[in-house]
Formats: C-alpha cells, sequence, structure tokens
C-alpha cells in the first residue's frame, strides 16, 4: 500500500473508532449503567473486588514480562509495568465504582464485571477498527505487501480470515451483552423496575 492508502486507512479507522467507541460502549453496559443511574448506591470495597484487581495485575504481569524480559533491562522493565499497572488500577477502580453503584454486591457477579465485562467491551471497542484496518488491507494488498508476506497471498484466504474473525467479535459482543443482564441480581432489577414504576408520569406530576 502507497502513503496515501496508509493515511485514508488511519483517518477510517479513527472514526470508526470514535463512533464505535460510544455506540458500542453504551449498548454493551448499558443495562449496568442503567441500574446504577437509577440505585446510585455508594462504591463500597469488598475484600474479593482485591482480589480480583491482584489477578488483573499477574495477568498483565505475566504476558508483558514474556516479552520483554530479555530484551529491556530491569530499570526499564520496572517504569513499563507501572505504566502499564496504574491503568489496570484505573480501570479496576472505576468498576468497582459501577458494580457498587448499581447495588450488585455478589460476589461472583462482581468478579464477573471487573474481570471480564469491562475489559472485554474496552476489547470489543479495539477490535473493530483493527478489523476496518485489516479488512481494507486484506482487499488493497499487492504482491510483495507485508499483508501477503506475513498474512496470505490468497485474496479469498484473507477475505475470509476477516470474515470469520468479525463472526467472532459480533458472538463476542452478545456475549458480553448478555452478562450485562447478568450481573445485575434478581433484588437489583427488581428494586430498579419498582423504582421506575413509582415514578409518577408527566400527566400524574400535572394532576
Amino acid at each position: 500500500m502507497n502513503g496515501s492508502t496508509i493515511m485514508l486507512v488511519a483517518l477510517v479507522a479513527m472514526m470508526v473508532f470514535i463512533v464505535v467507541a460510544v455506540l458500542l460502549g453504551r449498548w454493551l453496559l448499558e443495562p449496568v449503567n442503567r441500574a446504577a443511574g437509577h440505585l446510585n448506591a455508594p462504591t463500597r470495597f469488598m475484600l474479593t473486588d482485591f482480589i480480583w484487581l491482584m489477578i488483573q495485575l499477574q495477568v498483565m504481569l505475566g504476558l508483558v514480562l514474556v516479552q520483554i524480559r530479555e530484551q529491556v533491562p530491569q530499570t526499564g522493565q520496572f517504569i513499563i509495568l507501572s505504566a502499564l499497572g496504574l491503568p489496570v488500577v484505573i480501570l479496576w477502580a472505576a468498576s468497582v465504582s459501577v458494580v457498587s453503584r448499581a447495588g450488585i454486591t455478589q460476589p461472583l457477579r462482581r468478579a464477573a464485571l471487573i474481570l471480564v465485562l469491562v475489559p472485554g467491551a474496552l476489547a470489543e471497542i479495539m477490535a473493530v477498527p483493527l478489523l476496518v484496518i485489516g479488512g481494507i488491507a486484506a482487499v488493497t494488498a499487492t504482491p510483495g505487501d507485508w499483508a501477503t508476506r506475513a498474512w496470505s497471498a490468497s485474496l479469498a484466504e484473507r477475505i475470509l480470515s476477516v470474515a470469520a474473525a468479525t463472526v467472532l467479535v459480533v458472538l463476542w459482543a452478545i456475549a458480553l451483552r448478555w452478562m450485562s443482564f447478568w450481573v445485575l441480581a434478581a433484588p437489583v432489577a427488581a428494586a430498579v423496575t419498582a423504582e421506575a414504576v413509582s415514578e409518577p408520569t408527566p400527566d400524574a406530576r400535572l394532576s
């Protein structure tokens, strides 16, 4: 691909990312966000929440150290791990705030949101622009390009792999949407429903 094509791909990917980040994020987490908005319970940390944080940090450390252990000195490793650990802690704290405001107290459901739902939603948002870039690269690649060397020289195989990845992303989005409903325990859902029913309608307020 030439320079103009690369710039076009980057521009399209940026536009898609902005739109998808807003729409897809709201759709995936809508049930939990709605419950948090209705109940607005105070943020409360449970002991198990810190266990989930340790798991997230351990996964991050394991994945990163495998890549940098031999190439980066210890001082550089410490800087890299600290820079990556901070977003993990921030994401964990935001997730705890959401589950608390939504009134979710069951450890298993809190773990599902903290460990799977929120990180999975972020991964889903990131996957869409990557699919767009991959689709454009698969169609526009010419012999000798990086896509044909590292991917496949066959156009049909490249398109098929992008289509398979798209199906996986869609199925993952559906699973996350279902999980967003599941993490809301029955008492929480009942409380949200009762509060919504008890709110007077505009006609009732006027009368």
